[in-house]
């Protein structure tokens, strides 16, 4: 099996796993959660849904990360360019007053990229 199909062959595994199982588990609840608890013990819908978009984000190019501007005060969402030694791409149009906020804009925007929100 060349990469490609093996590539193919995971997509679509994974976008039925999104659709079947993950999509059906979120809820305002459980970001609602998320927001007031974005570190620690979770509930088990939570805890699913977060192991997915981890593991989803297996590939780096693009992946969420976030960056501290501002040691203790200020936190930006960066994406990965996938490409060893170029610098990740800092969003600039928003920024966190705590790791906790940009944990939860984190989730966030990778739930509108996967169209459950």
């Amino acid at each position: 099996m060349t990469t490609s199909k093996a590539d193919a062959t995971y997509d679509e595994i994974d976008a039925r796993i999104l659709a079947d199982t993950i999509k059906p588990l979120i809820s305002a609840e459980i970001i609602e959660e998320h927001k007031r608890n974005p570190i620690g013990i979770h509930s088990d819908a939570l805890e699913r849904v977060l192991i997915y978009l981890r593991r989803h984000g297996l590939r780096t190019a693009g992946k969420y990360i976030l960056v501290c501007t501002r040691p203790h005060q200020e936190w930006r969402i960066a994406r990965l360019s996938g490409v060893r030694g170029e610098p990740p791409t800092i969003d600039e149009s928003a920024s966190f007053a705590s790791r906790e906020q940009a944990e939860h804009g984190v989730l966030l925007k990778r739930l509108a990229d996967l169209g459950c929100i």
